[in-house]
């Protein structure tokens, strides 16, 4: 009898095609190529598992990369579950190029290797990916129309895509699917079906085949698994509590080397839906438990010490026996799980997965940041929902504030989840952060193609209707990523800047216009906000933030400021420098909130998560000039997939163990947040142009120090100089200059900063960077 995990890909391995020619579609797949590009035939005698694989023979070249491609189809998947992928390939001639990708059927793509050269030895290739639709199949299309490929073929095997929360599930068999010998009986209890033995017997293992019960089980990914029991021992308890099982995989002979004796089951197991099964245990008799088998032995009572179960990658499928001892003992089910991790009684009754960690019980509250006076807050969103109030005391919707979230249909507005994340922030006394009225990406698709005029009038009309439905908005996120993701039109975003103003004189009158139209529409009592990320580890980023700042300042627009701290923005920037514009960003002496916090734990390493919450989230909190941490999730299901910091089953990561501890215990000093004018420029820097390429203009950033004479000029490949866009004196400061190409041909061009101080007091500072105009 076998049972097997879902298999997500069919035909993964091509075995269940004949070998030959193939064209259209096969079993799982779909292959397709331009009539002439390629050829597609399932061999035999290139194989790296089992006995067939799919050899593409590539005679030709298309203009894109999927005019010859293969595709498996239809694979079940799970919105907000994170799955692995992994393949076989290598091709006759070295330096084959592939991109193995999936996603949805809208071409769009959850994950991918992009066009990675293989070699003539078989090689695996793998990558992560979390389905972001909720959609229930996916597609996994495979590309050979690449460069350098005509005249090759490539092989492929052994795809299989595999659900990470599955891996961390037990595997699970009931004890009446296996073939069972003439000397077992089943029976039932309840919804309980159990098999017991008919007859006693003694010894070190089992006397004749008929007392033996076999089981095929198919696992979902290689590794080491420890056996679990589900039984129960009968009225006579010290004569009904023992059997045999194999000593590792595979159809066992009769013998004591081949078998392990498990006895003394009368006083072992766990009941307790809490309990960890981890240990011999000490439930008694005549009630249902779960017993661990390996890595468990009791000597004194007979019981041998178990094996962890290894399963290859190459043989998911493998056969497990049970040999009955004496009767009155009832096994309802067995089960593997990984041996890396722990399981609960209820976690094995109801397929759940296994934790890392020993569970704790779940924090009662109250959040974490009660006793300090700066908010930790979290967003609201479905995955994240679980004991969101007991840890955390602040809230920002994550998608639901979005104006495509709430009228993706003219005049339809859907204000469900909204309602709902503004609610719960409002019975606890939590502050309510909006996010967000205006950005790019995640507006209506409509608005695009109105006029200005109208866009104007539907921007407003969007602006009155959130006034008018949350009159008690703690922080509004007027504009969100204005430097990098503006409603301009461009990779797919709405296309509305210009009508509320375009770059103008400012070069963000856009940005500018929103903040008045927000302040007129919301009133004084609204705290309006600024929001964007990397503005506190790129010095350009930082210098145009500033300037956005200011010109909102002017005009008494802008009530707080955010950097959203994402980890791509922390990770590899020192404490200094974190540190060096963020006061930059209190000097303006508008409070300071981090938006969007997450802190990876790459490859599961927990322990660097930990460190690093120990360095920034300390440095964050800690800095007078901010008033709040926002985390951008806490639970699996987040947008950075690794950066959770408690697991399904409510084990808390190092990290929210230490965060718990560190809230708990700090005491900050009471400073005002509004902090005196600083100076960033430690050294002499120009900054990376931007855009680059560009067309036709660019923007200059650089910083001086102290008072220099400062020259900043274009040159040409050859080194003649086509422009001066600086030569005086300036101020220590950070400074902007803008070059327009009207007039050059398309090509690459330098720009070159030299600045001398005027005190002598530092060295003098020449610097050259490139850019390319792309008309």
């Amino acid at each position: 009898m076998s049972l097997n995990a879902q298999l997500l890909v069919k035909n993964g391995g091509f075995e269940n095609s004949p070998v030959g020619q193939a064209s259209g579609s096969i079993e799982g797949w779909l292959l397709l190529t331009n009539p002439g590009l390629a050829r597609f035939e399932i061999v035999s005698d290139t194989v790296f598992k089992g006995e067939r694989a799919l050899k593409i023979e590539i005679d030709s070249l298309g203009s894109n990369a999927w005019d010859i491609q293969v595709v498996a189809d239809s694979i079940p998947v799970v919105y907000n579950e994170t799955y692995r992928y992994s393949i076989w390939a290598r091709s006759r001639t070295a330096g084959a190029k592939v991109s193995f990708t999936v996603g949805r059927y809208n071409y769009s793509e959850y994950g991918r290797i992009h066009e990675t050269s293989l070699t003539t030895t078989w090689q695996k290739y793998t990558f992560e990916f979390t389905v972001t639709a909720n959609e229930p199949y996916a597609r996994g299309p495979i590309h050979f129309s690449i460069s350098g490929n005509a005249g090759n073929a490539v092989f492929i095997d052994n795809l299989r895509i595999v659900s990470i929360n599955a891996t961390k599930r037990p595997v699970i068999v009931e004890a009446e699917s296996g073939a069972l010998g003439s000397s077992l009986s089943t029976a039932g209890e309840g919804e309980i079906t159990y098999i017991t033995p008919i007859v006693s017997q003694g010894g070190d293992y089992p006397s004749d085949t008929p007392t033996v019960a076999t089981y095929q089980v198919t696992f979902p990914d290689s590794g080491s698994y420890n056996l679990y029991v589900r039984l129960k021992v009968g009225s006579n308890p010290w004569n009904d509590d023992s059997f045999f099982y194999g000593n590792g995989f595979g159809l066992k002979q009769l013998n004591a080397d081949d078998w392990i004796r498990v006895n003394g089951l009368a006083s072992a197991g766990y009941t307790d839906s809490n309990e960890i099964v981890s240990e011999i245990g000490y439930a008694g008799d005549q009630v249902w438990k779960w017993v661990k088998l390996s890595g468990i032995e009791n000597s004194g009572a007979g019981w041998e010490l178990g094996p962890v179960f290894v399963v290859p990658e190459d043989s998911l499928t493998q056969t497990i026996q049970l040999g009955s001892r004496e009767d009155g003992l009832y096994i309802d089910k067995i089960a593997f799980g990984r041996a890396d991790l722990f399981y609960r009684v209820m976690d094995l009754d109801n397929n759940g997965e296994g934790f890392i960690e020993i569970p704790s019980p779940p924090w009662p509250g109250p959040p974490l940041a009660w006793k300090q006076p700066k908010f930790v807050g979290n967003i609201y969103s479905a995955p994240q929902l679980k004991r969101l109030e007991n840890y955390w005391n602040q809230i920002t919707p994550e998608n639901a504030g979005k104006w495509g979230s709430v009228e993706g249909t003219r005049d339809v507005m859907n204000w469900t989840e909204l309602d709902s994340a503004y609610a719960l922030a409002k019975r606890n006394g939590f502050p309510f952060v909006f996010h967000v009225l205006v950005w790019g990406p995640q507006q209506p698709s409509w608005i695009s193609d109105l006029p200005d005029s109208e866009k104007v009038q539907e921007i407003r009309e969007w602006f009155e209707a959130v006034r008018d439905r949350y009159q008690d908005i703690d922080y509004l996120q007027v504009v969100n990523e204005a430097l990098s993701n503006p409603p301009d039109g461009k990779n797919g975003r709405a296309n509305y800047m210009n009508a509320l103003g375009g770059t103008g004189v400012t070069g963000y009158d856009w940005v500018i216009n929103a903040f008045r139209m927000a302040r007129e529409v919301f009133g004084e009592d609204t705290k309006l906000m600024l929001n964007d990320y990397s503005v506190i580890n790129d010095g350009g980023r930082n210098a145009t933030y500033m300037r956005i700042i200011r010109y909102l300042q002017a005009e008494n627009l802008i009530d707080a400021v955010g950097e959203q701290g994402h980890y791509f923005t922390t990770n590899s920037t020192g404490n200094a420098t974190l540190k060096r514009y963020l006061d930059s960003l209190a000097s303006t002496g508008v409070p300071v909130q981090i938006t969007e916090l997450d802190i990876r734990a790459a490859n599961g390493d927990t322990t660097a998560q930990l460190n690093e919450y120990k360095r920034v989230f300390r440095l964050f909190f800690e800095h007078p000039g901010v008033e709040g941490i926002t985390l951008w999730g806490w639970r699996p299901g987040m947008w950075v997939e690794d950066a959770y910091l408690i697991t399904s089953g409510d084990v808390e990561r190092p990290a929210l163990r230490w965060l718990r501890n560190y809230l708990d215990t700090l005491v900050l000093p009471q400073v005002s947040v509004n902090m005196p004018e600083v100076n960033i420029a430690g050294e002499y820097e120009l900054y990376n142009s931007y855009p680059n390429p560009f067309n036709p203009t660019t923007r200059i950033m650089y910083k001086l120090p102290v008072k220099s004479y400062v020259t900043l000029k274009v040159y040409n490949v050859l080194g003649q100089e086509i422009a001066t866009l600086v030569d005086g004196v300036s101020d220590a400061g950070n400074y902007e200059a803008t070059f327009d190409g009207r007039g050059l041909a398309s090509g690459m061009y330098v720009y070159r900063m030299q600045a001398r101080p005027v005190n002598g007091t530092k060295e003098s500072f020449v610097a050259s960077k490139k850019f390319v105009l792309l008309k």
